[in-house]
């Protein structure tokens, strides 16, 4: 008998927590427990020592002043002051977040090279298995013709943890797909390219002026989950949260500005940022990458005006 695609938001649908995953999973709980502890000793305690290793600039806070967050969490997730990332000119393509740029390039919808030339396939990265998502799931049309240009970017602890909009677009697709919440620094991507695979994202697909553009937003280690700027955090780390993802899709249809804040991460994590290759010129490597700067032009552009935008962060 021919098996049909069931609903992602019914219980059948959901993955089955493995065994495997009870210690990641209660040091997640453990974490967020520990971050939003509002205890006056303890949450300095925690603020000051993460300023101190990491040289956290609050100069750069919308709020400077240590004191005044409730919990660490809050301060981990703080908002920038106005013009501490200025943004490119329009209508280059901006980075979304701060943090590193471990690669990019052209990508075929059969797969593309992830870390160190190991493949992984855009079907999987995007959409749930076969036979767990919706009939319409499938790779994202537009993007692949033939070769789509994609940037991987992962952010550290230190980073600034809010993903912003790179080109102004109406939201055509939300999607969450539960999963680990293993660590996806490069160095363990090395080692296991199907981290991306593996791990609960959000998926955001746009329309913009110049084409379709997709956020995939993979959680890691200890992050309590992916929070958007209409849908809270899940509270639950349960495979089955038909409510959480009824409220993701209830923006469909909303645009946002270029630049604009869409997303935050409570811990490190990855944003893998795809647009079709044939409308797209992509601007010179960097290693690392601030939010606001330049990470390719519409096609054609010329390299007079590539050049006077320099394709790199300003103030860098």
């Amino acid at each position: 008998m021919r098996q049909h695609p069931q609903d992602p938001t019914s219980p059948a649908a959901a993955p089955e927590t493995q065994p495997g995953q009870l210690w990641t999973e209660l040091g997640s709980r453990l974490l967020r427990l520990l971050t939003q502890c509002r205890v006056r000793w303890w949450k300095r305690l925690l603020i000051g020592t993460f300023i101190r290793h990491f040289s956290i600039p609050l100069d750069e806070a919308a709020q400077p002043d240590a004191e005044a967050y409730p919990d660490f969490n809050a301060f981990f997730t703080r908002a920038l002051r106005p013009g501490a990332r200025p943004l490119a000119a329009a209508p280059a393509l901006l980075c979304p977040v701060d943090g590193r740029l471990v690669t990019s390039g052209q990508a075929g919808v059969e797969g593309l090279l992830a870390v160190k030339g190991q493949p992984f396939t855009w079907s999987g990265v995007c959409t749930r298995e076969p036979g767990t998502g919706p009939a319409g799931s499938t790779s994202p049309a537009g993007f692949f013709d033939p070769t789509a240009l994609f940037f991987n970017l992962y952010l550290a602890p230190e980073n600034y943890h809010r993903v912003h909009l790179p080109a102004a677009g109406t939201l055509r697709r939300a999607e969450w797909i539960p999963g680990r919440f293993a660590s996806v620094r490069p160095a363990r991507l090395r080692r296991n390219p199907d981290l991306y695979l593996e791990n609960e994202r959000i998926i955001l697909e746009f329309d913009t002026h110049h084409g379709p553009l997709l956020l995939v937003l993979v959680a890691a280690r200890l992050v309590g989950g992916i929070e958007t700027v209409w849908c809270p955090p899940r509270t639950t780390r349960r495979n089955h949260d038909p409510a959480f993802h009824l409220k993701l899709q209830s923006a469909v249809g909303r645009s946002w500005g270029r630049g604009q804040e869409i997303a935050r991460f409570n811990f490190g994590s990855t944003v893998i940022l795809l647009v079709p290759g044939s409308l797209w010129s992509p601007c010179d490597r960097t290693d690392r990458v601030r939010l606001g700067q330049a990470l390719a032009w519409p096609s054609p552009v010329s390299s007079l005006t590539r050049r006077a935008h320099l394709c790199t962060p300003r103030g860098a």
